[in-house]
């Protein structure tokens, strides 16, 4: 008898330990899509990503001036990137519809499009104004990092 106590005992907690597991795994992929379907502000977190992690490599007033700058720049990307979601929301209601119309989904996608190039064209004016502005000793910083993450385009050659 006690060795039947064992093997279910055994059994028990092999079953609990596996429901945690799979019921664990459901709850995190639950949380997860659903914070995919509500994020809307991916975007904005990609650029407060990028801004972070150029800010680290920079100190005193050149980390003020580059602060300075996304800060400026930050009213513009932010209506770059409500024209994003605009046109996204556009180009899924035009998917919606019974008949979709494919002019109204050009449409839609030409926006999105354009709105992305604002995004990237403002970003990159950012980098731009804050080079000009840095002290020497930054933009090697600076260099110095990119090269060391420059791997991946290199093996697009």
């Amino acid at each position: 008898m006690l060795e039947n106590k064992k093997i279910i005992y055994s059994a028990l907690i092999v079953s609990l330990a596996l429901n945690f597991f799979i019921i664990g795994g459901a709850g995190f992929y639950a949380l997860k899509w659903k914070n995919i379907r509500a994020d809307g502000n991916w975007i904005e977190k990609r650029l407060d990503r990028a801004e972070s992690r150029f800010l680290r490599h920079l100190e005193g007033q050149d980390k003020t001036l580059a602060k300075q700058v996304f800060s400026e720049r930050r009213p513009a990307l932010q209506n770059a990137v409500k024209e994003v979601r605009a046109a996204r929301h556009d180009f899924r209601e035009s998917l919606s519809v019974e008949t979709p119309d494919p002019i109204r989904i050009t449409a839609s996608l030409d926006r999105s499009q354009k709105a992305a190039a604002q995004v990237n064209e403002n970003f990159h004016g950012a980098l731009r104004d804050m080079a000009q502005g840095l002290s020497p000793e930054a933009r090697r910083n600076i260099a110095e990092h990119m090269k060391r993450h420059r791997h991946h385009d290199e093996a697009d050659d």
